[in-house]
C-alpha cells in the first residue's frame, strides 16, 4: 500500500466519521423536538477505480481506498405514520361526538325533577289526582301547573338542542378554516422540499415539519398521504385530492340547505364521512346532518304524541263550563305546520277548562234539573218538523249542557253512549194526542232526522229507559197525537229533557289522560337512554383508538425516535473511530517523513 493510500484512507475516514458525529449531535440536540425524525449516516467502501488511484506490482489486490458517505437519511416508516394518523383521526372524531352528546345527555338526564320524564309523570299524577277529585279546584290548578312545567321542559330542551346545533356549526366553520390553513402549509412545504432536492441538499427539517403538519391535520380530517416521483407529495380526503404538489384545494361550508355541507373547493362534491371516524370535521358533519336532527325529530315526535294523545282523551270529557270536545293543548298540526317541542302550549286557560268527567254537570248532586225546554214556537207553525238540537246543547241559563245522543231509531231506541243518569222527556198541556218530528245532530257532525215519534197525550212523562239489553235506552211512548195539535189553540205544547245528576260523574277522561301521560314517559326515557348509549359508544371508540394511536406512536419512536442513551453510546464509539482515523493519518505522516529521510 502506498503512502498516498494511507493519507486517502485516513482523510476519508475522518470526513465520514465526522458526518456521523454531526448526525448524532443533531439527534441528541433534537431529542425533545416534537416531530423530529432521527438522522442516520450510512457508510460504504470507496473503490480504487473510483478514486483514480491504481496499485502497482503486488498491490493489485487492493480494491478499495478509504470510506465514503453512502447516504445521509431521515429515518421514517411511512406505513406506521399513516396508521398513527388514521387512529388520531378516529380518536378525535369519537371525542368530539362524545363531547357534544355528553352535553345533550346532561340536558336529557332522567334523574332530576326537571327532566322530561319527570315532567310527564308529574302531569300523569296531576290528572290521576283530579280523577279522584274532579270538583277540587286545587287539583285543577295543580294540573295546569304541571302542564306548564311540561311545556317549559320541552321548550328548554328544544332551545338546548338549538344552541348545540349552532355551536357545532360554528365549530365546524372554525375547523374548516384551520384545515385550509394546514393544507396551504403542506403545499408550501412541498415547494420548499422540492426546491431543496433540486439543489442537491435535502431539507429534512422541512420534511419533519410537513409530517407534523399532516399529523395536526389528521385531527380534523381523515387525510391520506402519498409520495411518488410522478405526482410528488399528495394528500387525499375521502378519495378527493386536497393537496397535489404545491397546489391545495380550499374546503368550504355550504349553508344553503337544511343542514351545512362541507365541500371540496368548487367541485360541488361533499365530504361525506361514514358512520364513524372522519376527524373532528367528519364528526361535526355527522352530528349536524344525522345525530342532532335525529334527536330533534324524536323530541318533536314525542311532543306531538303528547298533544294528540292528551287531546284525544280530553275531547271525550266535559269541563266545568259544560263544554265538550275541547283540546287541552293547542294542536298546531296541519298541512304546513306541526306540533314540536318548541311550540307546544296549553289551550286550557283556567281550571274550569279542564275536562275531567265524561258528561257535563247538568244538575246538582242528588237532584234533577231541566236541561232544555221545548215550547210551542220551537216546532214551527204546524210545519210538522223542526230541530231541537240547539236547545239540547244550550241550557236555560245559556250555559252548554249537551245531552250526548247520535240518533233515535225508528223503534224509539237511543244508542248506548247516552250517559249521566236517568233522562226524562215530559209533554205538558197536551190536550190532544199526537206525534212529533225532530232532528238530532250527532257529535261527529252528521244529522239524523226522526219522524213520527209518538208521545203520550195524558200529560204523563215519557221516560228513556233501559230496553233490557243494558246497552240501549228506549223511548217509551204512549198514545200519539197529531202533529198539528202541537200548535193548537188548546194551549202551548212543550216538553223538556231533564237529567238526574244524583249519580257521580264518570271521571274516565281524566284517568285516561293520566294513563297516557304515564305511558309517554317511556318515550322520554328511551330518548335519554339512546343518547346515553351513543355517549358510551363514543367513549369506547375514543379509548380504543387512543390505545391504537399510542401503540403505533411507540413503534414510530422505536423506529424514528431519538434515544439519548443510544446516541451517547454511538457518540463514544464515533469518537473512538475518529481518533483511530486520526492515528492513521499520523502514521502516514511518520511513514512519509521516514521515506523522505532515507531519500536524502
Amino acid at each position: 500500500m502506498s503512502v498516498n493510500s494511507l493519507f486517502d484512507i485516513g482523510s476519508t475516514s475522518l470526513r465520514a466519521v465526522g458526518e456521523k458525529i454531526d448526525a448524532t449531535s443533531q439527534n441528541i440536540a433534537n431529542a425533545e423536538s416534537e416531530g423530529y425524525r432521527r438522522r442516520r449516516v450510512s457508510l460504504s467502501s470507496r473503490s480504487v477505480a473510483a478514486t483514480g488511484l491504481y496499485a502497482s506490482n503486488g498491490a493489485q489486490d487492493v480494491t478499495s481506498s478509504g470510506v465514503g458517505v453512502e447516504q445521509f437519511e431521515r429515518v421514517r416508516d411511512g406505513m406506521l405514520v399513516a396508521a398513527r394518523n388514521e387512529a388520531r383521526s378516529s380518536e378525535s372524531a369519537a371525542r368530539e361526538e362524545g363531547r357534544v352528546l355528553g352535553v345533550l345527555e346532561g340536558a336529557l338526564a332522567t334523574d332530576t325533577d326537571a327532566s322530561l320524564s319527570a315532567s310527564l309523570e308529574g302531569l300523569a299524577d296531576g290528572f290521576s289526582t283530579l280523577a279522584n277529585n274532579p270538583d277540587n279546584q286545587g287539583a285543577r290548578e295543580s294540573v295546569l301547573g304541571r302542564a306548564r312545567q311540561l311545556t317549559d321542559t320541552f321548550g328548554r330542551l328544544d332551545q338546548r338542542l338549538g344552541e348545540l346545533t349552532t355551536n357545532t356549526e360554528n365549530a365546524l366553520a372554525g375547523n374548516v378554516e384551520e384545515a385550509n390553513g394546514l393544507l396551504d402549509k403542506v403545499a408550501s412545504l412541498n415547494e420548499q422540499i422540492e426546491n431543496a432536492r433540486a439543489g442537491g441538499s435535502p431539507d429534512y427539517a422541512a420534511e419533519d415539519q410537513r409530517d407534523q403538519t399532516v399529523k395536526e391535520l389528521s385531527k380534523l380530517l381523515p387525510v391520506e398521504a402519498q409520495e411518488n416521483r410522478s405526482d410528488g407529495y399528495t394528500l387525499t380526503v375521502d378519495g378527493m385530492t386536497v393537496v397535489q404538489g404545491t397546489e391545495a384545494t380550499t374546503l368550504s361550508v355550504d349553508q344553503s340547505g337544511d343542514t351545512p355541507a362541507v365541500e371540496f373547493g368548487k367541485t360541488g362534491v361533499e365530504f361525506t364521512p361514514g358512520a364513524e371516524g372522519g376527524g373532528e370535521i367528519g364528526a361535526q358533519a355527522r352530528l349536524l346532518n344525522d345525530t342532532l336532527p335525529g334527536v330533534q325529530g324524536d323530541l318533536d315526535a314525542l311532543a306531538d304524541d303528547v298533544v294528540k294523545e292528551v287531546n284525544a282523551a280530553h275531547r271525550k270529557g266535559a269541563d266545568q263550563n259544560g263544554d265538550t270536545g275541547e283540546n287541552f293543548f293547542v294542536d298546531k298540526s296541519g298541512p304546513s305546520s306541526e306540533n314540536t317541542a318548541g311550540n307546544i302550549e296549553i289551550a286550557a286557560t283556567g281550571p274550569k277548562d279542564i275536562a275531567a268527567v265524561a258528561t257535563p254537570a247538568l244538575g246538582t248532586p242528588g237532584g234533577k234539573q231541566t236541561a232544555v225546554t221545548i215550547g210551542q214556537g220551537d216546532f214551527g207553525d204546524s210545519s210538522g218538523a223542526g230541530t231541537i238540537e240547539p236547545r239540547l246543547t244550550v241550557g236555560p241559563d245559556g250555559s252548554a249542557s249537551t245531552v250526548e245522543a247520535s240518533s233515535i231509531s225508528p223503534d224509539g231506541n237511543l244508542p248506548g253512549d247516552v250517559a249521566g243518569g236517568t233522562f226524562d222527556v215530559t209533554v205538558k198541556n197536551n190536550a190532544t194526542a199526537g206525534e212529533l218530528d225532530f232532528t238530532i245532530d250527532r257529535p261527529d257532525g252528521s244529522t239524523s232526522a226522526q219522524t213520527g215519534v209518538d208521545v203520550s197525550s195524558d200529560g204523563t212523562r215519557i221516560t228513556l229507559e233501559d230496553d233490557g239489553s243494558g246497552n240501549t235506552l228506549k223511548l217509551d211512548v204512549g198514545t200519539a197525537f197529531a202533529d198539528g195539535d202541537v200548535t193548537s189553540a188548546s194551549g202551548p205544547k212543550e216538553f223538556s229533557v231533564t237529567v238526574d245528576n244524583s249519580l257521580p260523574g264518570d271521571t274516565g277522561p281524566a284517568q285516561t289522560i293520566a294513563d297516557r301521560a304515564s305511558d309517554l314517559t317511556t318515550g322520554a326515557t328511551d330518548l335519554a337512554a339512546n343518547v346515553g348509549t351513543q355517549v358510551q359508544e363514543a367513549a369506547a371508540k375514543e379509548e380504543a383508538q387512543a390505545a391504537v394511536g399510542e401503540r403505533v406512536q411507540a413503534q414510530i419512536e422505536d423506529v424514528s425516535g431519538v434515544s439519548v442513551d443510544q446516541q451517547l453510546s454511538s457518540l463514544i464509539e464515533q469518537q473512538q473511530q475518529f481518533a483511530a482515523s486520526a492515528q492513521v493519518l499520523t502514521t502516514a505522516r511518520e511513514v512519509s517523513s521516514t521515506l523522505l529521510s532515507i531519500a536524502r
